[in-house]
């Protein structure tokens, strides 16, 4: 009989679901693995899609089956890549957004539908692998109920199935960080764990950016937390040739002499499009060449000093101006005027969040404080662009990137001693206060005024 001996680490994201394997007897991770998440192809990047198609149990069911079958394939990888049974992995972290983590347990996601966006019952999640809620409304467990095209469509193995099956009748332990409120989910609580935000003398900043932005600051004795909501767009969505980070997307990009010098993420010379990182540069290049003003229009070729100008077209029937990216004979990449809109929300959304967090925590933001950036793009952004772009109310500060806080915390929480980590925990839980922006009327008012670029 095999000794359980590993762990695994989930961070549980709207689009992408990454894992870490970690083994107990050393208390080291051995392996990480991520994929798109099964949900992403029917509902994107689109969170208020998922809580639609989840509003009662029958229906979340559907939501719940995917993240699952999602798991199964990370941790079918990691079975076979290191040779190793089901049976051996004895606890689970996992961490994920609200909707996530309540759909993940078959929790219907109706109250994040109206006001005031929170659970209206405090949240037991289950302590074991098997005790995940998988009754469908019968009232009856039933591993059974697999999704005929997600096989059929070779999104799920059958092998995966059984996995599947297996892993959601595992008596694992499983621990899900905890909701603070609304909509700031336990990848937040998991990101302040790992930062040892709880235990600070001097506050911390964490913006974590994925379909949503969630921000906290804090310190030993308080911890502020709110949900930006921005919109995909940091992540390649709502933009056209938007996409995610992978494959031969755009990962970096600056315009020299007119011509745009970039970099595709399997170092492809023909991109396919931009992700978050990319989009970033792009708009930062732009700005700092003068082809978009401070309100965000690209701007004609003729008010272009530079000679940049050569980038920008006009769109099709003598319509809004748009930039040229890349073109070939087959391959035509641009950013469009309604693309920098959309980056413009998502940009206001971000500072105008970040502003009211900070006044609200009483310091200046001149003062002494870590700031740091979580998500897929934080590895490629330059530091320079960050304060180009006009995210924050703050400026010319060091900013530590972190490519996913969420899946660190969990890591962590697995290879800490039990007794530490509860505490910690409930600590982070006791002197944290989220502060919801719907309906906030300053929120409106910064986020009209942070639209345009000072």
């Amino acid at each position: 009989m095999s000794l359980k001996k590993y762990s695994i680490a989930i961070d549980l994201g709207t689009t992408t679901v990454a894992a870490a394997l970690i083994d107990k007897k050393h208390n080291k991770v051995i392996l990480e693995k991520s994929s798109l998440n099964l949900q992403y192809p029917e509902f994107g990047f689109d969170s208020v899609k998922r809580i639609q198609n989840g509003l009662n149990i029958e229906s979340v069911k559907k939501l719940q089956e995917k993240a699952l079958l999602t798991i199964a394939n990370l941790l079918n990888y990691f079975i076979k890549e290191r040779s190793i049974e089901l049976t051996d992995i004895n606890e689970i972290a996992l961490a994920g957004n609200t909707a996530m983590e309540l759909s993940f347990c078959g929790y219907p996601l109706a109250d994040l539908s109206k006001p005031p966006y929170k659970p209206a019952f405090n949240i037991v999640f289950p302590e074991k692998i098997n005790e995940l809620k998988l009754d469908s409304g019968s009232g009856v467990r039933d591993v059974n109920l697999i999704d005929v095209n997600l096989i059929a469509s070779g999104s799920i193995s059958s092998d995966n199935v059984n996995y599947y099956k297996n892993f959601v009748t595992l008596n694992s332990d499983l621990f899900i960080f905890p909701i603070l409120d609304g909509f700031v989910g336990g990848d937040t609580v998991s990101s302040i764990y790992y930062l040892d935000m709880h235990n600070k003398d001097n506050p911390v900043f964490i913006a974590d950016f994925g379909t949503n932005v969630e921000i906290a600051i804090g310190n030993k004795n308080k911890i502020f937390t709110t949900s930006a909501p921005a919109g995909p767009a940091f992540e390649g969505g709502n933009i056209r040739h938007g996409m995610l980070a992978q494959g031969s997307a755009i990962f970096s990009i600056k315009l020299i002499n007119g011509i745009f010098d970039f970099k595709t993420i399997n170092g492809s010379k023909i991109p396919e499009g931009i992700c978050g990182s990319g989009i970033i540069d792009l708009i930062a290049s732009l700005l700092r060449e003068k082809i978009i003003d401070k309100n965000g229009r690209i701007l004609p070729i003729e008010l272009i000093d530079s000679e940049s100008y050569s980038v920008v077209s006009k769109g099709f029937n003598n319509e809004e101006n748009e930039v040229i990216v890349y073109k070939d004979n087959k391959t035509d990449i641009r950013f469009y005027q309604d693309d920098v809109r959309q980056f413009q929300f998502a940009k206001s959304a971000v500072k105008s969040a970040a502003e009211i967090l900070i006044n609200k925590y009483k310091i200046d933001i001149n003062d002494n404080f870590d700031v740091y950036i979580s998500g897929s793009f934080g590895n490629y952004i330059k530091n320079e662009n960050i304060d180009i772009i006009d995210i924050f109310p703050f400026k010319n500060k060091k900013i530590n990137y972190i490519y996913d806080s969420s899946l660190e915390g969990c890591k962590k929480y697995l290879i800490s001693e039990y007794c530490t980590r509860k505490k910690d925990i409930s600590k982070i839980i006791s002197i944290s206060k989220n502060f919801p922006l719907s309906g906030s009327k300053l929120f409106e008012r910064l986020f009209i005024k942070n639209l345009s670029w000072q």
